[in-house]
């Protein structure tokens, strides 16, 4: 029986179209971050085609874009809108035993932490902030954004890394590869007055640029021995947006690195915690690192005007 072969650019196209207006009306870019890809499809299955996917794609696209924006900023996180609907997770989680939240109104401080010292709090739920614990890494120095863009540009494949399953977040910016926000303008990328300020985020799986930027960073040495590490680490970066209120689809807990500038968290508890907890707000400064299960708190971030953020984040478990 034939089946017709997807049209990979004509689909990307129109779920371009589709990202933009809904940016245009105020939903969240992260909310549609895997549109491009249709949720880590892999490619021989987009060769072989179909047309239901096609079309579950495009509807999707169209659900996402039509659907209250309040409702979506609220309810929906694109981790994955094909085939793992945010709503459906959100539905189909378990209840979260609201102990991990009761009487939590502000981060534990740590500092000069060892890890026999971190092993009361290495599984908890958070948040933690651990102060001035990376100031000796060389990100602190050298990490800028004109390092990423040569890094980028300079390694065969770099951005075609995008194509073979490196995720990459524009959040609330009107930006949609990791090569658009190094075509930027000089002003743009300093944040000039009378350009839109930008934050994105990537995962950072290239072979060739992941062990270079890690001669940059170090695991925090708090960490438990034993723990599990994830393959990649996510670099985020940019003026004043941040991220939305949301959830993490992640199999570990959090760390994040802050390299350069401030980043003020707001966290709630799941819903069927507000009774008895807390939603509230702390800020992180360069050289810390901050601790957060993400998969039952919810949480949103800003940079204050002005600043530039550079973060390295990853998981533990």
């Amino acid at each position: 029986m034939y089946k017709p072969i997807i049209d990979k650019k004509k689909l990307r196209k129109t779920l371009r179209y589709l990202q933009r207006n809904a940016i245009k009306v105020g939903i969240d870019g992260v909310l549609l971050e895997r549109l491009n890809y249709i949720c880590e499809v892999n490619h021989e299955s987009m060769k072989k085609g179909s047309n239901r996917m096609l079309i579950l794609a495009i509807i999707s696209a169209l659900l996402v874009l039509f659907t209250s924006v309040s409702v979506v900023n609220n309810f929906l996180s694109a981790r994955c809108l094909l085939p793992s609907n945010y709503l459906v997770w959100e539905a189909t989680r378990p209840l979260a035993d609201c102990r991990y939240c009761e009487n939590v109104t502000k981060p534990i401080i740590l500092r000069n932490v060892s890890r026999d010292q971190f092993k009361v709090y290495a599984y908890s739920a958070g948040p933690i902030i651990v102060k001035n614990t990376i100031s000796n890494w060389r990100a602190t120095k050298e990490f800028n954004f004109n390092m990423f863009k040569r890094l980028y540009e300079e390694t065969e494949g770099g951005y075609e890394s995008f194509e073979d399953g490196c995720q990459f977040l524009n959040f609330k910016t009107n930006l949609f590869s990791l090569k658009e926000v190094f075509d930027m303008p000089d002003a743009r990328v300093n944040n000039e007055p009378g350009y839109e300020p930008w934050y994105i985020g990537w995962g950072n799986c290239h072979p060739d640029i992941l062990p270079t930027m890690r001669q940059y960073y170090d695991v925090p040495d708090f960490l438990p021995e034993d723990a599990e590490f994830p393959a990649t680490e996510n670099i985020f970066l940019g003026f004043e947006i941040g991220a939305v209120m949301h959830l993490d689809y992640i199999q570990r807990l959090m760390w994040q690195g802050q390299v350069k500038g401030v980043k003020i968290w707001s966290i709630a508890p799941v819903p069927e915690c507000d009774h008895v907890c807390h939603k509230f707000q702390y800020y992180v400064e360069p050289g810390d690192i901050v601790l957060l299960d993400t998969r039952i708190w919810y949480h949103a971030t800003k940079i204050p005007k002005g600043q530039f953020s550079i973060t390295v984040q990853s998981e533990y478990g």
